[in-house]
């Protein structure tokens, strides 16, 4: 079995258990013997593993220790070993910006978007296609002709929310999509907040632009706090709900977005 293979089959039989990935990803690093792992996955291969391993084999998929896994993905402290991708992964090379918020996001969302989006020179908008800011992102992206990337909390094979059907068919088709988890993997609570490292540790940079005080939004901006990554919110009313955690973030030094040219500015440094 090649290490390509390996690393997939522990993916499976371990459930993506972060804990157990890093245990590997360390051994791989420090070129330890790896018997330990393979006698470990061999008492985990049951049946069942086995025919996941199969079905995942018929989706494209990238690994830790091939020469298109994201260098940026290698830095964070949990990289996922497998992703599972639809669409172009040359996408993962250029400057990205992650925009993230609210699942309630209300219509100055989608406003700043709309005026901010055209106005940025070629970057790769990520999101995570959940309702409201995740959509929002993706569409106003794609009207403004930047390349979008969508990391989901679901096996490629399944849609959630499922009225993105149509948005996630488009991003894979002229973007790209991105998964940890493999085939017939339905959503679970747990796996949109480990699917938030992974567009924190994609990104140059994330942006929130609403979000209360206690939000996977705000764990997504954490997570590119710790990564080193920028982080920047759209400021709101002292009244406003969904401005809560924006106007925090701000208070703790995000940078304020004023226009296009505060995320140019913050940005423009990368290559």
């Amino acid at each position: 079995m090649t290490l390509r293979n390996f690393l997939l089959a522990w993916h499976i039989a371990t459930r993506q258990n972060p804990r157990m990935a890093v245990a590997l990803e360390q051994a791989i690093r420090g070129k330890d013997d790896l018997a330990p792992f393979q006698a470990e996955l061999k008492k985990r291969l049951t049946d069942q593993f086995s025919q996941q391993l199969i079905a995942a084999k018929h989706v494209p998929f990238m690994t830790y220790v091939d020469a298109a896994y994201p260098p940026r993905l290698r830095e964070i402290p949990q990289p996922p070993l497998v992703l599972f991708y639809r669409g172009q992964l040359g996408l993962l090379n250029q400057l990205t910006l992650g925009i993230v918020g609210s699942r309630r996001a209300t219509g100055y969302s989608a406003t700043a978007l709309a005026q901010l989006l055209p106005q940025l020179p070629s970057m790769v908008i990520v999101s995570g296609l959940a309702a409201g800011a995740d959509a929002m992102a993706h569409e106003a992206a794609l009207s403004a002709r930047l390349p979008t990337i969508a990391v989901i909390a679901n096996g490629l094979d399944q849609v959630y929310p499922a009225k993105n059907r149509d948005l996630q068919v488009q991003i894979a088709h002229v973007g790209l999509v991105l998964s940890e988890y493999p085939p017939a993997t339905g959503p679970q609570r747990f796996q949109f907040v480990a699917r938030n490292r992974i567009i924190a540790g994609i990104a140059h940079g994330v942006m929130v632009t609403e979000a209360e005080m206690k939000s996977g939004s705000l764990i997504t901006a954490n997570y590119a706090l710790q990564h080193n990554r920028e982080v920047f919110a759209l400021p709101n009313r002292i009244d406003a709900p969904l401005g809560a955690g924006t106007n925090v973030l701000i208070q703790a030094g995000a940078a304020l977005v004023t226009g296009p040219e505060t995320l140019v500015e913050n940005l423009n440094f990368y290559p």
